[in-house]
């Protein structure tokens, strides 16, 4: 099964796509008030973090406006319980928009912010599953979220880890030290990234897809931000759905 596998799989059209492009047309709007959006096109950035704090304040208050539709539906949540084959229930604040401008530089995967949103719960198993909504098409080398495929799958048999302390271990591994090596060599081709530790198959993905489309990832993912070399921003949604099993123990711990 290739979520098991993977940590990752891809539903094309799963989500309202006529909910989806009144939830984007919403972020235009609010976009082209900030002057992110003229007719000469979109507003370039200097970073992957470049979008201005008034834009994003205003985004976050839309995620809870009555007339923004709700994209986690019933049968998004459905499936992803499908997936893991247990009950689950949306994490605090629920949907979040994630939005990147263009930006004036060329794409290569990142070295840094690699991180897990969850911590590794040890012998509690999978935390749950997130989700990612495409509410307009992405390119690749558009922005789209990069995912490390089989990293759900290492070091599940310690004690409780966060982000920060997973990291460090795993950088303890050959693959992790060049990955995270911030003076290597650009890394331009997906393909590049494949390789393994303990007999785990690793590659980064990139979120791509087109309006509709939405990927469900297991919560242990390592994933990192990526530059947006596009002509267009990357609009998406995104919803953490941890087993209804550890949600508690995740607001317990500060995780919300």
């Amino acid at each position: 099964m290739e979520f098991e596998a993977r940590g990752i799989t891809k539903c094309d059209g799963l989500a309202s796509k006529a909910d989806a492009i009144v939830a984007r047309d919403l972020i235009y709007e609010i976009a082209a008030e900030h002057s992110l959006h003229q007719s000469t096109g979109w507003q370039r950035s200097q970073s992957r973090f470049g979008i201005p704090k008034p834009f994003r304040a205003a985004i976050n208050a839309l995620n809870h406006a009555d007339h923004f539709p709700n994209l986690v539906s019933e049968e998004l949540v459905k499936v992803a319980e499908g997936l893991l084959g247990e009950p689950v229930r949306p994490l605090a604040p629920g949907q979040q928009i994630l939005f990147t401008l263009p930006e004036a530089v060329s794409w290569s995967v990142p070295n840094d912010v690699w991180h897990v949103d969850v911590p590794r719960l040890g012998d509690l198993g999978p935390s749950g599953v997130q989700m990612f909504t495409f509410l307009d098409d992405v390119q690749p080398k558009g922005g789209g979220t990069l995912v490390l495929a089989g990293s759900h799958r290492l070091m599940n048999n310690s004690h409780h880890l966060r982000s920060k302390e997973l990291k460090r271990l795993l950088g303890r591994e050959k693959y992790f030290q060049s990955l995270f090596d911030a003076n290597r060599k650009p890394i331009t081709h997906l393909e590049d990234t494949a390789g393994s530790v303990d007999d785990v198959d690793l590659e980064v993905v990139e979120l791509t897809g087109q309006i509709g489309d939405v990927y469900f990832m297991d919560l242990r993912m390592l994933h990192t931000p990526a530059p947006n070399s596009a002509q267009t921003p990357r609009v998406m949604l995104t919803c953490r759905l941890p087993r209804t099993a550890v949600a508690a123990k995740l607001l317990d711990q500060g995780i919300s």
